[in-house]
């Protein structure tokens, strides 16, 4: 059995650069929109979250953490829109211009409240929202902000979190390399997935995050597209 590499740390992604071409960074968005459609951070974040959904009196207050282009946020507000189902997703970001491309993509969802804000210190009340997730942030992360993120995440939520990241091993590296070279022709999606991978994290490693964050009842799900599910259903 192969031995998973060790983490990669102490490098920034092209995309948290600052000084990204304005217009380089609307077509990433929407590619990374795209990709999320296709490999499963989209029905990876529905398949943990609408659960949650049955046991809440509506109007469901989400909020979603590091949403980028918050087209999570949009395919959640969709699909309660289908079901008559009164919802509000609060979306923030530390990021203003990838903010910006998300406030011109929101335009028709008043559903979505977006929000400029630090992920490690929310600007929310204890258990002020119903579930609160997260979509490929945490491997952004290095240290005591891993913990902290996970601490704040778990704070403001009544019900539940659901974190989505990545699995870190030499196959994924290889099969992400490849198919973002197929796949894809942005420079920054080609460079940054597979550092995303060599960021990602064990299932181990993400239980021992959780539970040095004060979580109770954290869990590990595997998933397709070399992708992990933390989860903690809150009583």
């Amino acid at each position: 059995m192969v031995t998973p590499p060790g983490r990669l740390t102490g490098v920034v992604e092209w995309m948290d650069r600052p000084g990204v071409d304005p217009a380089e960074l609307t077509q990433t968005l929407r590619d990374l929109a795209r990709l999320n459609r296709t490999f499963g951070a989209t029905r990876l974040l529905f398949t943990h979250l609408y659960p949650f959904f049955s046991s809440l009196e509506p109007p469901i207050v989400i909020l979603d953490v590091g949403t980028g282009y918050a087209d999570i946020p949009r395919a959640v507000v969709q699909w309660a829109r289908r079901r008559g189902l009164a919802i509000q997703v609060d979306a923030v970001d530390r990021h203003g211009g990838i903010l910006g491309q998300a406030t011109q993509a929101c335009a028709s969802y008043p559903e979505i409240r977006l929000r400029e804000a630090n992920a490690l210190s929310l600007p929310y009340a204890d258990r002020s929202v119903d579930v609160a997730i997260a979509s490929q942030v945490l491997h952004h992360m290095e240290g005591e902000e891993l913990v902290q993120f996970l601490r704040e995440l778990r704070r403001v939520a009544r019900f539940g979190v659901v974190v989505n990241d990545l699995r870190r091993g030499a196959w994924p590296l290889l099969a992400t390399w490849t198919t973002l070279h197929l796949v894809s022709s942005s420079p920054l999606i080609r460079h940054d997935g597979p550092m995303s991978i060599r960021r990602g994290f064990l299932q181990a490693e993400l239980l021992a995050l959780a539970k040095a964050a004060g979580w109770t009842t954290p869990q590990v799900f595997r998933r397709a597209f070399f992708r992990l599910a933390l989860t903690e259903r809150i009583a």
